[in-house]
């Protein structure tokens, strides 16, 4: 059974990975633009993974967006 935070972070993922779709970026490119791996970025995206504030300010800042519209979801 999936749990509460699980859920959260698997949206959280979509909604990211949705956003760079949106701006034409490679899970590569974006991960470049945050300094991680696309592993790293991947993981994100696939709701595998905690992602501390710092690293979606970035995300939020790469895409060229606020930090709600990454909660949008």
């Amino acid at each position: 059974m999936t749990n509460d935070l699980d859920l959260f972070k698997k949206n959280l993922g979509k909604q990211i990975a949705s956003l760079r779709e949106k701006k034409g970026l490679t899970q590569v490119q974006l991960a470049s633009l945050i300094n991680k791996d696309f592993q790293s970025l991947s993981r994100i995206e696939n709701g595998r993974v905690n992602v501390s504030g710092y690293i979606l300010q970035q995300i939020a800042n790469a895409l060229e967006t606020d930090m709600n519209s990454l909660f949008d979801f």
